[in-house]
């Protein structure tokens, strides 16, 4: 739901590279030996996996025979007792009242449709302990990545401005329903959002952004969200599966590792994950 997204050539395709590994507590070779055994006994102890490259631009941009990420969709098609209880302005809300999401003429992922998904995603996220407020912390903060799309940005008309390049915000309500979900003042969130801060020595200083600047200055934001929730969701798997945490009669494990590249694909805008990704592979 997190890692996957729809492409041009899979509906269900990978968008993250990921090195997964299983551990095994291993019979000490001597103890085998002596009970007549060639080969020492093993048992599956846990697993793990590390993770690198999210392709982290399809948060923000996709072409339009594709989609963002599958868990955008799958939230969006919840009932709206379900979203409201991680946002209320989720109500009667759906892909085409986010930027980010938009329209999709796809309804069905491998034979399920999107609301389904949703069921056995909050299923599977509760199985390694992502639930209560762990879980709303967590769709909440997909909620401000979508809302972060909603934003739109334009010329400064303050007249008391002298500098062509400064930026506001013009899309009031969009940014009060943020500054609410967020939990901040909406004036300096959007100071934050059109105001680049610069250092140089002891000084700091504060440079206007324009219209697109600040833009993708916000893009950049909701993108690197997204990433740090997926990091840490991650991490939450692995604590839950990990034979460190789960398994005490070995210290040390024998691993069988699987390393994925996510595949190459060709798009009309090829940002830097995809580039990283096609020079592996070729190199590969």
């Amino acid at each position: 739901a997190f890692g996957n997204a729809k492409t041009i050539r899979n509906d269900n395709s990978s968008r993250f590279g990921k090195y997964i590994y299983l551990q095994f507590d291993v019979e000490d070779p001597f103890t085998a030996a002596y009970s007549g055994r060639s080969l020492p006994l093993c048992q599956l102890a846990g697993s793990k996996c590390e993770v690198y490259l999210l392709e982290k631009s399809r948060v923000v941009l996709h072409e339009d025979e594709e989609r963002t990420y599958h868990v955008f969709y799958q939230l969006l098609s919840a009932p709206n007792d379900i979203k409201t209880q991680f946002w209320n302005k989720l109500e009667d809300t759906d892909n085409e009242s986010f930027a980010y999401v938009g329209y999709t003429d796809t309804s069905m992922i491998e034979g399920k449709s999107d609301s389904e998904r949703f069921e056995r995603t909050l299923a599977s996220l509760a199985l390694v302990g992502i639930e209560n407020e762990k879980l709303v912390m967590l769709m909440r903060a997909l909620c401000i990545v979508l809302q972060l799309g909603n934003l739109v940005f334009g010329e400064e008309s303050s007249s008391t401005s002298n500098n062509n390049d400064a930026s506001e915000i013009t899309s009031e309500t969009e940014l009060t329903n943020l500054a609410e979900l967020m939990g901040v003042d909406a004036i300096e969130l959007s100071a934050n959002l059109t105001v680049r801060t610069m250092k140089a020595r002891n000084e700091t200083f504060k440079v206007p952004l324009n219209a697109v600047s600040a833009k993708d200055s916000c893009d950049a934001f909701a993108k690197e969200i997204y990433a740090k929730a997926f990091l840490w969701l991650v991490r939450t798997i692995n604590d839950a599966t990990c034979a460190e945490n789960h398994f005490e009669t070995s210290k040390t494990f024998g691993i069988i590792g699987l390393l994925d590249i996510f595949g190459f694909e060709s798009f009309e805008t090829n940002r830097f994950e995809q580039l990283c990704i096609n020079y592996a592979n070729e190199k590969l």
